[in-house]
């Protein structure tokens, strides 16, 4: 009588241990981004610790730049920092030390956590392969399409979803750049031939 509810305890840890369900992508999201507030010019934005209820007052880069909190994001949340990180990139494009810590931020989490698709790789127009984990099917999509698509991107992990949208952010297009080059009309000399 005493083996039995030994064998249910047991195979209950087994299975609760073991056997992946919907909700281990959930255990993985410790922050979530509830507010943005521009102070001095500068965008700030308050983050809740999901288990503890506090709340975090941090830029962009601050949150870019501490992993934990990063990684801690859903993906659409993570996505949607990458979008605005590329807009703090193109701003600090000419600083070298910038691009450094930006590489080491790249190359520091290549582990993919509960998600159904994972990267592959980036081809020369700027199309993004991934690659479905289930059955092997293989995509290539620009990353501005993923990163617009609710659907796509909550399959990635955030880290993922994090380089789609740095991506997709440096692939929109600058309105002001576009406004400005609109009136200025380029100066062509044509030559001519004289005999």
């Amino acid at each position: 009588m005493l083996i039995e509810p030994l064998k249910r305890t047991f195979s209950d840890l087994f299975d609760k241990t073991f056997k992946k369900t919907a909700s281990d992508k959930n255990s993985f999201i410790l922050y979530r981004i509830v507010d943005s507030i521009t102070e001095n010019g500068e965008e700030r934005y308050k983050l809740q610790c999901t288990y503890t209820k506090a709340i975090l007052d941090l830029s962009i880069q601050e949150i870019v730049f501490d992993l934990d909190i990063l990684h801690g994001l859903h993906p659409i949340q993570g996505c949607f920092v990458g979008i605005e990180f590329a807009k703090i990139l193109k701003e600090n494009a000419s600083n070298p030390q910038f691009g450094e810590q930006y590489q080491k931020i790249t190359t520091t989490y290549a582990i993919s956590r509960a998600c159904e698709y994972g990267l592959l790789y980036q081809d020369r127009k700027g199309f993004l392969g991934f690659e479905c984990k289930q059955n092997g099917e293989q995509f290539l999509m620009d990353p501005r399409d993923i990163a617009l698509s609710k659907e796509s991107i909550e399959k990635f992990d955030t880290a993922h979803a994090f380089q789609i949208g740095v991506l997709a952010g440096l692939k929109f297009e600058n309105p002001k750049i576009q406004h400005d080059s609109a009136h200025k009309k380029a100066k062509i000399s044509y030559l001519r031939l004289v005999e």
